[in-house]
């Protein structure tokens, strides 16, 4: 005698579900080895130094840009003497009144500051930006090198 068709369509369905199984296991197998940064600097080493040296490059050139910026701006001290000069009586202003003053009175020197700036800033401003873009470019290109399939696991497509 054969099986019964319900008994078949069981046993086929278990069939199934263990492939599902398998697939599943093999799938978070892979993503595992695939997110491993050894094995992706092993496969890859060329890309991970590039990704590392993009970084490096953006992050250097994130910290020459606020040392620039700290410099620009004035301290408070040059505040209070320049106030002083002009006459007036800081020392009376208290908290928030104090503090407001010496930020417009920064924000006014920014201002007459930047109307003075000259080829020298402009070419830094051109250097930083062209940096920026080089790394950016270099990153994504990297980036997609690193994240790439390898030839020996790639399958067929059907």
């Amino acid at each position: 005698m054969g099986e019964s068709p319900s008994a078949r369509t069981e046993r086929e369905l278990a069939d199934l579900r263990h492939r599902i199984d398998d697939d599943v296991d093999a799938l978070i197998e892979r993503a595992k080895t695939d997110l491993d940064p050894r094995n992706l600097v092993r496969r890859r080493p060329l890309a991970a130094a590039g990704t590392l040296g993009s970084v490096a490059a953006l992050a250097g050139v994130t910290v020459a840009r606020k040392v620039r910026d700290m410099r620009r701006t004035t301290p408070d001290s040059e505040i209070e003497r320049i106030a002083e000069r002009l006459g007036g009586r800081v020392d009376r202003l208290k908290g928030r009144a104090r503090k407001r003053f010496r930020e417009s009175l920064r924000k006014e020197i920014a201002d007459v500051q930047e109307e003075r700036r000259g080829p020298k800033e402009a070419l830094w401003g051109a250097g930083m930006a062209a940096i920026t873009a080089a790394a950016t470019t270099f990153a994504q290109r990297f980036a997609g090198r690193f994240v790439e399939d390898d030839a020996e696991d790639r399958r067929p497509r059907t």
